[in-house]
């Protein structure tokens, strides 16, 4: 799938499951523990009520339309958090570690158990197959 600019990069999808927006101002995501404030959603980021954003991770951080974030994912496998704001001390809300990718292949959770990561044929902006 090709983002705003017709680039085909990688993405990262956030789901909503909650019948609020979700306000990610000042949220980050990183793909190095050691670095947490790699990439800092903008303001007025959210995720719509039981909706879905994509990120792109394409290096193109200011890039607009997007949201693009500041780095790319390897394909040979890593880690990605999403971590909360300054205020909250960048807790960790979610992370996951994975392992060799596919082209054109995603990663998620499983409809069955969120518990449960598989690589499946990509659905953005619609629940995983």
């Amino acid at each position: 799938m090709a983002d705003p600019q017709g680039d085909y990069d990688d993405w990262i999808e956030l789901r909503n499951l909650t019948d609020q927006d979700v306000d990610l101002t000042g949220h980050y995501l990183s793909d190095e523990p050691n670095n947490p404030r790699k990439w800092q959603c903008p303001a007025g980021t959210t995720i719509p009520a039981d909706g879905y954003l994509l990120i792109w991770a394409d290096e193109d951080g200011s890039n607009t339309p997007g949201p693009h974030a500041s780095f790319k994912l390897s394909a040979s496998g890593e880690e990605l958090f999403l971590l909360d704001t300054d205020a909250n001390l960048k807790a960790v809300l979610d992370s996951i570690s994975f392992g060799p990718q596919e082209t054109d292949w995603s990663y998620g959770r499983t409809v069955a158990d969120a518990d449960v990561w598989a690589i499946m044929e990509p659905t953005p902006g619609a629940a995983n197959r």
